[in-house]
This record gives C-alpha cells, sequence and structure tokens, in this order.
C-alpha cells in the first residue's frame, strides 16, 4: 500500500514566515512552484481536462458490485503483421511469478500472459474473465464458481476446475514465495465439483474475496507448465497462463518480450509482440517516445504532461488512480482532539488552487474518504475553501489566535508532495496556525508515522494510499479501525469512534454488495464529518501513446490493457 521509494534531505524548516506572505494565497503558491520547478511557469493555468489529449476518468456516480455476466470484451483483430508495440516502463521486475506481485507496473505485464478469475474493470465494478459466474451461499463461508469453457494455457492443456485448485493452492502453499498469502488464508479448502465448477469453502465469512481473486497473485496457471519449469517460473514463466500473449524472454535491466497468443481465447491481439523497455528516468522516456523510440510511455514527468498534451503526434491518457493523498491528523494530540479544529484545517486549504498550481492539474480533488468508484462512495464535500468559515470554527473551538504545530512531510515519494505541503502550511497561516514543515528520508519517515501513540511525535504528517483494489475494506479498515492503532495497522490518526469500528466489522463481513452500500455510506459520512484527515486529491495515473494507436484502456488502479490496441493508420 505504501511502497518505499528514494526520499531525500534531513529535517528542514519552512524559510517562509507569516509577515512575508501575501493575502493572496494563489501568489504564494505559485511562489513555491517557481522556487521548486524553474521555468514552469508557463505550466500554472494547466488544468486537467484541458489540453489533455484523451481523459479517462472513473465514473462520477456511484458505482456497487456488479451481478457477474458474461463479460462482453471488444473482438480483436489481426491485422498487425509482424508490428512490435514499444513500452516504456520505470523499473525493471524483481519476479515474473504471478504469486510474488508487490509492484503494480510488474504486476499489469504479469497480466498479459497469466489472467485471475475476475477482473475489476475500469468504473471499478468486479466482471468475470476465465470465470463464467459464481454464487455465494447464504452464510457467505461458500464460493461455487463456473468457469467458461473451451480456454487452453499456451502449453495446449486446458483450463479447468484442476487448474483452479492447483493454483489457488500453491498460494498457500509456504514452500512459495507470495508476498500477500494473507489475504488467500480465509480459504479453507478447495472443491473439484466437476471438470469446470470449483467451490471454495472459507474460514468465515469475508466479503471482499471475489476481489481478492481478481489480483494477479490469484492468476490461473497450468500445473503442467509450472511443474516443469520449477523454480524458473520467477524469470522464465514460459507457457504457463491464458493471456493474450505469451512470455518470450526477459533480459534483465533491459527488456521483457511478450509474443502473440494466436489462440487467445477472447479475440487475437493486433500487435505479434509486445516490448516492456527498461528506462527509469522518466525525461528519457519522453524524449524516446517523441523520437519514435517507443510507442507508449508510463507516468512521464509531471513538468512534461502539458508540453505533451500541446503536440498532435501524441495522444496523453490522464485518469484519476486510486492513490488518495491526505494530510493525516493525530486526532489525540492537543488542539486537534477537538473535531472543529479538524473541520477547520479542511475548510482552510484551497485543494483546487493546489491541484491546478502545484500538481499541474494531475489530480482530482476527494468529494470522500473514498474515489468516486469504490462501493458506498457517497458525495459529501469537498470542504469548501472557507478561510472565513475555519477562523470561526477556530474560535468557537477556544483557538481565536490559532496554535503552533508541525507537518511532516516526505520529499520525493509522491508527485511534489513537498510543494504540497508547503502549500497546505501557508494556506493554515493564513488562519492563524504557524506551521513548521520538516521533511526526511523515505525510511525515516516511514517509521515516524508508524511508530505506536506512547511513542509518537506526529501532529500533522502527508501521506498517500493506494490499495490494490476498489473496495472499500482496503480502504478504510486498516487506517480507520480502533484496532489499527499503529504498529498494528495504518491507523497512525488514531481515530476511535465505535459506530465507525461496528460498521466497518459488518462491513467486510455481509456478502450483499447492496447491503454493504449502505454500510460503507455510513462509514464513510461518518469519517468526512468526523475529519481526521485533510482530505486532499487523488494522484493521476498518466499514459502517453503515439496518437495513432487506438483501443488503450487504462484502470484506475494503475494499470492498463493492450490487448485491443491497434494502429488506425
Amino acid at each position: 500500500m505504501r511502497s518505499p521509494s528514494d526520499g531525500g534531505g534531513g529535517p528542514s524548516v519552512h524559510p517562509l514566515t507569516r509577515a512575508g506572505l501575501s493575502k493572496l494565497i494563489t501568489v504564494v503558491i505559485v511562489a513555491v512552484v517557481l522556487v521548486s520547478i524553474a521555468g514552469a511557469f508557463t505550466l500554472l493555468n494547466y488544468a486537467p481536462t484541458q489540453g489533455v489529449g484523451t481523459s479517462t476518468r472513473p465514473a462520477t456516480t456511484p458505482t456497487s458490485l456488479k451481478t457477474p455476466t458474461t463479460t462482453t470484451l471488444p473482438a480483436g483483430s489481426v491485422g498487425g503483421g509482424g508490428r512490435v508495440l514499444r513500452v516504456g516502463i520505470g523499473i525493471d521486475a524483481d519476479t515474473l511469478d504471478p504469486a510474488g506481485q508487490t509492484t503494480t507496473t510488474i504486476s499489469n505485464i504479469v497480466r498479459f500472459f497469466a489472467e485471475p478469475l475476475f477482473l475489476v474493470d475500469s468504473d471499478g465494478s468486479l466482471k468475470p474473465l476465465l470465470a463464467e459466474s459464481y454464487e455465494v451461499s447464504p452464510d457467505g463461508r461458500n464460493y461455487t464458481i463456473r468457469l467458461r469453457g473451451g480456454i487452453k494455457f499456451h502449453d495446449g492443456t486446458p483450463l479447468n476446475a484442476s487448474a483452479v485448485k492447483y493454483s489457488l493452492e500453491r498460494l498457500l502453499n509456504p514452500n512459495v514465495k507470495v508476498p500477500s498469502r494473507a489475504y488467500y488464508t480465509i480459504i479453507s479448502r478447495i472443491e473439484v465439483l466437476d471438470e469446470l465448477t470449483v467451490r471454495l469453502v472459507l474460514k468465515e465469512p469475508y466479503a471482499p474475496f471475489i476481489t481478492v481473486l481478481s489480483f494477479t497473485q490469484a492468476a490461473i496457471i497450468s500445473p503442467k507448465a509450472v511443474e516443469a519449469l520449477g523454480d524458473s517460473i520467477t524469470t522464465s514463466p514460459l507457457n504457463i497462463g491464458t493471456g493474450p500473449f505469451r512470455f518470450k524472454e526477459w533480459v534483465k535491466g533491459d527488456r521483457i518480450v511478450l509474443v502473440r497468443n494466436e489462440n487467445y481465447w477472447n479475440g487475437t491481439p493486433y500487435f505479434s509482440e509486445v516490448v516492456f523497455k527498461v528506462v527509469p528516468d522518466a525525461q528519457t522516456r519522453t524524449a524516446m517516445l517523441l523520437a519514435g523510440d517507443l510507442d507508449i510511455i508510463i507516468q512521464p514527468s509531471a513538468t512534461d504532461v502539458e508540453m505533451l498534451s500541446r503536440r498532435s503526434d501524441v495522444r496523453v491518457i490522464a485518469t484519476a488512480s486510486n492513490r488518495v493523498m491526505y494530510v493525516g491528523i493525530n486526532t489525540q494530540y492537543g488542539p486537534l482532539r477537538d473535531v472543529r479544529v479538524r473541520q477547520a484545517l479542511n475548510y482552510a486549504v484551497d485543494k483546487d488552487a493546489i491541484v491546478k498550481n502545484v500538481l499541474f492539474g494531475l489530480g482530482q480533488v476527494m468529494d470522500s474518504p473514498v474515489p468516486s468508484y469504490t462501493l458506498g462512495h457517497v458525495t459529501l464535500g469537498p470542504y469548501s475553501y472557507d478561510p472565513s468559515k475555519a477562523k470561526e470554527l477556530l474560535r468557537e473551538a477556544g483557538y481565536p489566535n490559532g496554535f503552533r504545530i508541525t507537518l511532516i512531510t516526505p520529499t520525493g515519494r509522491y508527485v511534489f508532495d513537498k510543494q504540497v505541503a508547503e502549500a497546505i502550511a501557508q494556506y493554515l497561516r493564513e488562519v492563524g496556525i504557524e506551521v513548521e514543515v520538516r521533511t526526511y528520508d523515505w525510511p525515516t519517515y516511514v517509521s515516524t508515522v508508524l511508530a505506536p501513540l506512547n511513542k509518537t511525535e506526529v501532529q500533522l504528517f502527508l501521506l498517500g494510499w493506494s490499495p490494490g483494489s476498489p473496495d472499500p475494506h482496503f480502504y478504510l479498515y486498516q487506517r480507520f479501525h480502533s484496532t489499527q492503532f499503529t504498529p498494528n495497522g495504518f491507523n497512525n490518526f488514531f481515530y476511535n469512534r465505535s459506530r465507525v469500528d461496528k460498521l466497518l466489522d459488518e462491513g467486510v463481513r455481509n456478502p450483499n454488495p447492496a447491503v454493504r452500500a449502505a454500510i460503507y455510506e455510513e462509514v464513510n459520512r461518518l469519517i468526512w464529518e468526523d475529519a481526521p484527515n485533510i482530505f486532499l486529491y487523488l494522484q493521476y495515473f498518466i499514459v502517453v501513446t503515439r496518437a495513432d494507436l487506438v483501443n488503450v484502456k487504462v484502470f484506475p488502479y494503475e494499470m492498463f490493457d493492450l490487448t485491443y490496441a491497434r494502429l488506425s493508420s
């Protein structure tokens, strides 16, 4: 959920004083940006819906888990001949074993050759993939899954219930490296009912169970191919899956190559090969795209996005990802214990201006604790920018002259994280709160924000949360349930409300999507009102392609699908 990255620098104090601040907050933010990014002032009017070639956004209305039906996907077509699609990515793989996946980019590559039973679609809905349908017993413990018929693995063996049993039991095998094994230990046993029907019996009800079967780790793989590969599955997973492409080679530090599956069950891909080229430097990826050496790049430098969006030879796809950005509030520290103070912090900060002027438009302001495509989402905000209301709430809480506080932030972990923190500090100073901004290297930062209540020095902290699934359980339980105080979980707000605990416990056990939606709507309302966060924005996921490449599908969980990609020219 929070993967490590390089941080930078030791503690630092914001150099500006309140007396030196402009009355116009926008001007202050512009100054921050100008200090941080020389020459970037021409981008300050950039908005997410302006200048971007294609904006693929999640639905703005709440969605529910849908009753599984046969997936209808566009038919692929052969026509690319020997064409090769070249994709620029920032990191190399650690392992290509589906069970070992922990990184979204690599999991995305593995998904092209090894498919799971279900898919979380771009609107957040769960759809069957290798599965055809499923039923859940009234007690929520038995999942009976019917597979699609006629599908074969790349080695020619059939997809069947025995292969499902083998693949899922492999996740429970302690001799196999599975970092996310905890998602699957809820399984008590797996029964093969017939050639295409399998029953999964759980130890206890677990409502997000179908969701965890959509993760790449739960890809269904050929028992025959896996047994033949042994440990080499981590570096050379030949013929293990059912996907639209087959694994060909991995040249470490340079590229991963997949070839077209001519017999793909849902339409033959257009491109004969897909090459994932490892290019760590974001600006180099951009240069290679513009030079014609790559066809797609993932996550260009934020400072390049506006320039790219103005060109006619490339297409920018910007979508709000599932990475929620927020300022965590220690709800058990001094004035922050008062809900009126926490709400005042939310009203004091102009999130729209931060997204526009600091992030160059690469974000979407939060209107709820969870994204719009998450079950139980309800539009509650955003907290409007209202410094007068913030001051009023501070007066009511007994702090008419504000107070002093520290805001800590990583540097380089998220898009312009330190600049965002400095902008927030400026806004808080405008309502009378004196804020000291500090930053640490990433390992120190992580240990600081994960300290237990009796040792924590945290007051306000900037952080992002990116679960592998849009299910509300993965957004809310670990961060807001009182049993999840750090270091046991990730509730480093030390937020404690018994009604929220009760609802979160009910939500994870109840298998009925409609009931769960109502439960999580109430949870979201309570958390929003209690304001244990300054709710900020969803960070954007950016994919840039050559202009004549069409049918690239982008998902909000920072993944993309190239199965039906083709050239229009």
